[in-house]
């Protein structure tokens, strides 16, 4: 656990030198802001819906750049020798993969949460009538989970291609499919990216927290088994 933390702290600071922690983080903050900025003509039918459209739009991005930016940190720790350097020095592969997955993931749900708070505030001050906070921050759970499993996925991609190509592979699949999920084409279909169309289409859904609950288990689910696939194909690696 010592070993875990501060290689995750480690990874934390890389991330800061690197710039980038900056758009992991912000970038859920900016689409909450965006939120709050829409005009009433913009916002939606309903005040909750509206909101929460528009934010998993915003977390939608998020979730790409960050999955993007977990598939070409992998793939370049590999390139530059960094993970076989740690692997002499008796630290395991798949400690150096959890770490990328704390780091990113504890940066990419603060930004997400407390984007999410500004987006609920802004439904609250445009409501008619009292909102019922349950569902909405049922879903944003559900997205949290959605992007825990882009991270790992981002991570299994790393693990096997090279940085542009892990790149350029993981933002095409988790576009496609955000997108797809966003606008609704994925109904009735139980993925680790259902919270975000849940959260997307949250005025219209008849069971959001069963729903959300649902949503949040596929994706914890999917991620376990994309973490441990990833610790196994870094494990036999060409590093």
């Amino acid at each position: 656990m010592r070993g875990l933390r501060a290689l995750t702290g480690m990874a934390l600071r890389e991330l800061w030198i690197s710039f980038r922690l900056i758009p992991v983080v912000a970038l859920p903050l900016a689409a909450g802001i965006v939120v709050i900025a829409l005009p009433p003509e913009l916002a939606g039918v309903s005040a909750i819906g509206g909101a929460g459209f528009w934010y998993a739009v915003g977390a939608s991005v998020a979730i790409c750049l960050a999955g993007m930016l977990a598939a070409s940190t992998m793939a370049d720790e590999r390139r530059r020798g960094t993970v076989a350097w740690m692997a002499v020095r008796a630290v395991p592969r798949s400690s150096v993969l959890m770490s990328w997955f704390v780091a990113y993931a504890l940066l990419l749900i603060s930004g997400i949460a407390i984007g999410a708070i500004g987006a609920f505030l802004a439904a609250l001050s445009r409501a008619e009538s009292p909102i019922d906070p349950l569902p909405f921050a049922a879903a944003v759970i559900a997205v949290l989970t959605t992007a825990l499993a882009a991270l790992a996925a981002g991570l299994l991609i790393g693990a096997v291609l090279g940085r542009w190509v892990a790149a350029i592979a993981s933002l095409a699949l988790f576009g496609v499919v955000l997108a797809a999920t966003v606008a609704g084409s994925l109904d009735g279909v139980l993925l680790p990216s259902t919270g975000v169309g849940l959260l997307a289409d949250l005025g219209g859904s008849g069971r959001p927290v069963g729903d959300a609950l649902r949503a949040a288990g596929a994706a914890l689910a999917s991620g376990a088994v994309l973490l441990v696939l990833s610790a196994a194909l870094l494990e036999r690696a060409d590093l």
